[in-house]
């Protein structure tokens, strides 16, 4: 009849070792709560903590060295060479080409059906080329570049 005894017994070992654990951690918790309490954290930057200003050396005489602001191209501006629309982009670079609208785009200029660039007008527009019409009458057939980036 002691078996009972014993398993009962060790229950109570376990339910009292539990309870210890229990114990020491909140001890253990309270304790480092009660430590931080104590601890502010100070901001560097705060200016009602009164410190003494930083004092820096003062190099004496012309020992500060090259100025900084000093801007050796100050007054004069660069060259600038002037922009030509062919600059922009060279021949037929894009067709805007849908049900309602078709746009070429030729040396940078966005141009639709009738519209002129250089002494030439825009006759047609199709989906790899356009048409342009010089002033006595020549045509002259553009086509889209290629700017596969595939190699």
């Amino acid at each position: 009849m002691q078996e009972p005894l014993v398993v009962t017994n060790r229950l109570m070992s376990i339910k009292m070792k539990k309870l210890a654990y229990i114990i020491i951690m909140t001890v253990v918790l309270a304790a480092a709560a009660l430590a931080q309490e104590g601890v502010t954290d100070r901001d560097p930057f705060d200016a009602t903590e009164k410190r003494p200003p930083a004092s820096a050396p003062v190099p004496a005489g012309n020992a500060w060295g090259r100025d900084p602001f000093n801007n050796p191209l100050a007054g004069r501006a660069p060259a600038r060479a002037e922009r030509v629309p062919e600059a922009r982009g060279k021949g037929l670079t894009g067709i805007i080409y849908g049900k309602d609208i078709r746009l070429a785009i030729i040396n940078g200029e966005a141009l639709r059906e009738g519209g002129s660039i250089g002494g030439r007008k825009l006759v047609s527009i199709g989906v790899r080329s356009v048409r342009l019409e010089n002033a006595s009458g020549g045509v002259e057939e553009i086509f889209l570049q290629d700017f596969s980036m595939r190699k």
